[in-house]
């Protein structure tokens, strides 16, 4: 990775840690985009990177947004706490409701909670929204899910020095998208032999792929008939997929890599050579009561 001021350092060594290469199948193998840290791990972190990297100095204080199992807020509280920042998240949510297990842990690292209502959370786009809240709490801040474009260029460095030693020889690289931002980023480091396969997790009547065929670089298929009804829901099948995966030692995430592994089981082609990307953030199992990997 490129040379980065001191106080990003800590980060940058995390990612440039060694990932976990797991066979699955005789043609198909398993990428864990995972850390040293059980925390800051999966794509969450690369995409904080993209947004870190630009600032010259390092933030008094970074806000983000998310809902009560985000993994996104999750791997923003380890960072600021490896990196020695604030950091705050607006949590869709009420300050009333006990606070689930994500929350807890982000709160134990010191992230600070505000709790937002369905209609002061739909403002997380609106400019003059944002604005305010950089004044009010003097922090730099980052979309919901480290999206953004600068959050597709920390997914860029993640295809084009992290993954380009390990995805020589397939056909294939599979992931799970939400609003894309993973793939466009990978699109753009992939190798031109190589079709990416996103599972869409989200029923977005075609919307990312219209925006795709616009703009989306290389070969890359969209598989749209995976997301079982809508983003977070969990079938009775998908929880039997997951328990199925659990027994061989691989933690699958309800909302994204379970729906992946769904697809993949559906629609691999016999005989190409497929890399599956485990991009991390387990916090949809706490979501759906199913417990989290022991650690080690």
């Amino acid at each position: 990775m490129p040379h980065c001021p001191s106080w990003l350092q800590p980060l940058q060594r995390l990612l440039s840690a060694p990932m976990s290469h797991l066979a699955l199948t005789p043609h198909a193998d398993m990428l864990w985009l995972a850390t040293a840290d059980d925390v800051i791990c999966g794509n969450k972190p690369w995409k904080l990177w993209g947004h870190l990297q630009q600032l010259t100095s390092p933030p008094v204080r970074l806000l983000s947004f998310g809902g009560p199992h985000s993994n996104h807020l999750h791997a923003l509280a380890g960072c600021g706490r490896l990196l020695g920042i604030e950091t705050m998240a607006v949590v869709r949510g009420y300050a009333e409701c006990a606070l689930t297990p994500t929350l807890q842990d982000c709160q134990q690292l010191g992230m600070r909670l505000v709790f937002a209502d369905k209609k002061t959370y739909r403002q997380r786009h609106d400019s003059n929204y944002l604005a305010h809240l950089q004044q009010q709490y003097q922090a730099i801040v980052i979309p919901e899910g480290g999206g953004g474009e600068a959050g597709r260029l920390g997914c860029e460095a993640l295809g084009c020095e992290a993954l380009a030693p390990y995805v020589e020889g397939y056909d294939q690289v599979w992931l799970a998208v939400g609003t894309g931002t993973t793939a466009e980023g990978l699109a753009q480091a992939l190798p031109a032999s190589t079709e990416l396969m996103a599972v869409n997790v989200v029923a977005d009547q075609g919307e990312l792929k219209r925006r795709w065929q616009q703009s989306m670089p290389g070969r890359w298929r969209l598989l749209e008939d995976f997301h079982g009804g809508g983003f977070g829901r969990i079938s009775d099948a998908l929880r039997q997929l997951i328990a199925r995966y659990d027994a061989k030692g691989i933690a699958l995430d309800p909302v994204y890599t379970a729906k992946m592994m769904q697809a993949f089981e559906a629609c691999n082609e016999p005989g190409k050579r497929a890399l599956l990307l485990h991009t991390g953030g387990l916090q949809g199992r706490r979501g759906a009561g199913l417990s989290l990997p022991s650690a080690g």
